[in-house]
């Protein structure tokens, strides 16, 4: 109703996130009194309902908290001033809380209302192919070369510029997404002194000038990764396993952090494989299919619904495309590079791994270049993941630049997010011990919210 706290966003927001927890009793009466939650909550709310005489169809009161019994008023008191499991009351019971059922697919599955479906992750000890040195794939001597030239570049600007940090992780990234990524990524910092954010088109490092050291390095790492014997072993990865590993039959998807990665892949596949239908799927304007070494743009909408009428079985795309893609009738994944962000690799896997997969397990393979960083994380976040059925339940949704420095680190703060993820949180304290439909009757819900439907609406004021 008008006047309440709870629309006082900013006001609202510091409650529910127990940077405030109001201890005056005239404060904490108004958030309770206005809404008033319904009985079933708790105890004390059947209590405050009966001394007021205020029934189940309704959910404001005017009346001042004097007219409570004094038994009730010290119970509410003890309870607003009292924590349990870490969490204060109005961390509990609020407007968000009461009014959002949160059902995370693992407890779904568990519960028996959605079927498992398990991934198979590789490569794996029985991948024997000779493409893999444990995790990562055997790279060449152009590789190795350009690798270190771009460490040796940002080294060099970093003892100028401040960017060079956060440059580097950029740098280090696209040169590890794929051969054809770095050596454009060079080309581009020759060219206009830049980096840029694929997803949103804008620039997120730029330097005015290189010395003429720095431009030996990126001329280097073109020269290097431009030579015509510069086989790229990620591309004769996806190639092998799609061919003869019968991927391609069981339908696949293939990620990229990178448009320039996913095009390149999407071209090169179409050359291997006449009168395939690949479709390539990332901003509006570059998405389209590749059929007999033509390429034709269409909405994507178009390679939807191409996916789901089963006329492709092959589809690139980048992770701007990721959200609202859904794969289920494909079968297989690839990664063709994996962010440094946990977040992003569990949205790519769930496009297959969904309601309607026919598979009981997918297969997801994972692709990084042997002696990179990259294979430095991958292999600390291998050793991380839950199980089978859900991979990525105990990965924070982001890793921090920082904790990739040292990477050693990253052990110490993965573990540390770990143990927070063990503390309870108020959806699990209120729906964790009763998700049976005829419980809450949460399968009753006009809408399931997407990540981005989330956002938005706790982006408006209640």
């Amino acid at each position: 109703r008008m006047g309440s706290v709870w629309k006082r966003q900013e006001d609202a927001l510091k409650i529910v996130t127990g940077e405030n927890q109001p201890a005056k009793e005239s404060h904490y009466w108004d958030l309770i009194r206005n809404p008033l939650p319904p009985k079933t909550d708790d105890a004390i709310f059947d209590a405050i309902r009966g001394d007021l005489g205020i029934t189940d169809s309704k959910y404001f009161t005017d009346r001042p908290v004097t007219d409570l019994d004094d038994f009730t008023r010290e119970d509410l008191k003890e309870r607003v001033l009292s924590r349990k499991n870490d969490l204060a009351f109005f961390q509990r019971q609020n407007p968000i809380v009461n009014h959002t059922v949160l059902r995370k697919r693992a407890t779904l599955e568990e519960m028996g209302l959605l079927k498992k479906i398990a991934v198979d992750v590789h490569p794996s000890k029985s991948d024997e192919k000779g493409l893999f040195e444990g995790m990562g794939l055997f790279t060449n001597h152009l590789f190795d070369g350009a690798y270190k030239a771009a460490n040796d570049f940002t080294d060099l600007v970093s003892k100028r510029s401040k960017a060079a940090g956060f440059m580097k992780n950029l740098m280090l990234q696209r040169i590890c997404s794929s051969f054809e990524s770095g050596r454009s990524t060079a080309n581009l910092l020759l060219e206009k002194g830049l980096l840029e954010d694929e997803e949103h088109d804008l620039e997120l490092s730029k330097l005015d000038s290189f010395t003429h050291d720095e431009r030996a390095f990126l001329k280097t790492i073109v020269d290097l990764l431009s030579r015509p014997q510069a086989t790229d072993p990620k591309f004769e990865a996806v190639l092998h396993y799609l061919t003869e590993e019968n991927w391609l039959d069981l339908g696949c998807i293939v990620f990229s952090q990178y448009y320039a990665t996913a095009n390149w892949v999407a071209k090169k596949l179409a050359a291997k494989l006449p009168g395939e239908r690949i479709a390539l799927y990332s901003g509006a304007d570059r998405s389209g299919f590749y059929h007999d070494g033509a390429f034709g743009t269409v909405p994507r909408e178009d390679i939807k619904q191409a996916v789901k009428d089963r006329t492709v079985r092959l589809v690139i795309a980048t992770d701007a495309a990721c959200e609202g893609l859904n794969l289920q009738t494909l079968g297989t994944l690839i990664n063709v590079d994996l962010p440094w962000n946990p977040s992003r690799l569990e949205q790519r896997i769930g496009r297959i791994q969904r309601f309607g997969q026919s598979r009981r397990s997918v297969d997801m393979l994972n692709l990084v270049y042997h002696r990179t960083r990259d294979e430095a994380v991958f292999t600390k976040l291998s050793k991380r993941v839950r199980d089978k059925f859900n991979i990525f339940g105990s990965l924070p949704d982001v890793i921090e630049d920082d904790w990739i420095e040292e990477i050693e680190q990253l052990d110490a703060k993965l573990s540390e997010y770990i143990d927070k993820t063990k503390r309870a949180n108020a959806f699990d304290l209120r729906y964790g011990s009763a998700i049976e439909p005829s419980d809450d009757r949460w399968e009753l819900c006009a809408k399931v919210l997407s990540r981005r439907d989330i956002l938005d609406r706790l982006s408006v004021s209640w």
